[in-house]
């Protein structure tokens, strides 16, 4: 052997080799970014439609929609960085490792935090996924009256309101 690949053997064996193996090979263990970001918004789509009774938003699969949206996933990283950071704050090792209350206090505390994009992203989230929801036939069916709101229309729409 050489004198530089016995040194180059040696280095690679230090600690710090070690480190740069563990670093390189630790990614096959970890989730992908955009795997841990679709995992969540898993999670706060069934915080924001349970279900109750009526399929959950993950059963219908609309967080599925959410995450076909083109350039999605920065942005709704942004958001789950924010959840991660208040789980960690409540001594969890991240929000899918919190209870249901936990989740709701974290999804709470990084939605009046101000950062970044958080609060708009939530909010539209929350429009994008009540909307899918209530468009759902199996939600539709479940409710009585399927006609119009105003039925017989606003009769007094030319009156001044009273």
């Amino acid at each position: 052997m050489k004198r530089r690949q016995v040194i180059s053997l040696l280095g690679f064996l230090s600690l710090g080799g070690a480190a740069i193996l563990w670093r390189n090979l630790a990614s096959f263990w970890r989730p992908d970014a955009s795997e841990r970001v679709a995992r969540t918004l898993v999670a706060v789509a069934d915080l924001i439609i349970p279900g109750d009774g009526l399929p959950s938003a993950s059963q219908l699969g609309l967080h599925e929609r959410v995450l076909a949206v083109p350039d999605i996933i920065p942005v709704a990283a942004e958001t789950v960085a924010a959840l991660e950071k208040q789980a960690v704050a409540q001594g969890a090792s991240g929000f899918l490792a919190l209870g249901e209350a936990g989740r709701f206090a974290a999804l709470e505390a990084a939605f009046t935090s101000g950062e970044g994009n958080v609060q708009k992203f939530l909010l539209s989230l929350r429009s994008h996924l009540m909307a899918a929801y209530y468009a759902e036939p199996v939600v539709k069916q479940a409710f009585a009256y399927s006609g119009p709101p105003q039925p017989n229309g606003f009769a007094d729409f030319q009156d001044p309101p009273t």
